[in-house]
């Protein structure tokens, strides 16, 4: 096992994931925002978004090789789709639990739309939207290395399933451990942002 090779394949899964799981959390919040402002939207998507998470992120991956081809776009799809139904619901539960007094103090105080959402609920439920973020990282980071081992030539997953082929056990052990260290560690990493005063 070389460690230029296990650096590259580190830096690959780690941007994929770190991309997906940003663009997913922001359209969480867009979306869950939405929801929760204009109900008969909720109404009607709720049963959609249920639904929708409720499939394997992996059942969507032979539609999006088969219309995009092999690359970067499906493992983004596969991302982008095992964060962000799941996502939307919890973003909607924490603008749900907004403590009612706050918001009835700001309405008093004549806040408008703009200013409830931007001034003070997300600045309010910033923990648990970071929170969720961890969430939706774990959930990206473990879906990452199946999805590598489609179509692309870099990665810890990709890699793993080439070990399996060479019989390189010792090195898949390494990659393994590697990749729950990895995930212990920005656990960890974005625990500190919910816990920062």
């Amino acid at each position: 096992m070389n460690i230029a090779t296990l650096m590259n394949d580190i830096c690959w899964s780690f941007g994929r994931v770190a991309f997906a799981s940003v663009i997913s959390w922001l359209c969480c919040i867009c979306v869950g925002i939405v929801l929760h402002k204009f109900r008969l939207l909720y109404k009607i998507f709720l049963p959609l978004i249920n639904f929708l998470r409720q499939i394997s992120p992996f059942v969507w991956l032979p539609f999006a090789i088969l219309l995009i081809g092999l690359g970067e776009i499906p493992i983004a799809i596969v991302l982008f789709t095992a964060m962000f139904f799941p996502g939307v619901i919890m973003v909607f539960e924490a603008i749900e639990s907004f403590p009612r007094d706050i918001h009835e103090e700001a309405v008093t105080s004549g806040a408008n739309h703009f200013q409830m959402v931007f001034l003070i609920e997300l600045p309010v439920l910033w923990k648990q939207l970071v929170n969720i973020f961890r969430i939706l990282w774990s959930v990206g980071w473990s879906t990452v290395i199946a999805a590598e081992m489609l179509g692309v030539s870099r990665g810890l997953g990709f890699r793993l399933l080439d070990f399996r082929y060479l019989l390189e056990y010792q090195s898949m052990l390494i990659y393994i451990a590697v990749i729950g260290v990895i995930g212990i560690a920005s656990d960890r990493l974005i625990l500190r942002f919910t816990r920062a005063d």
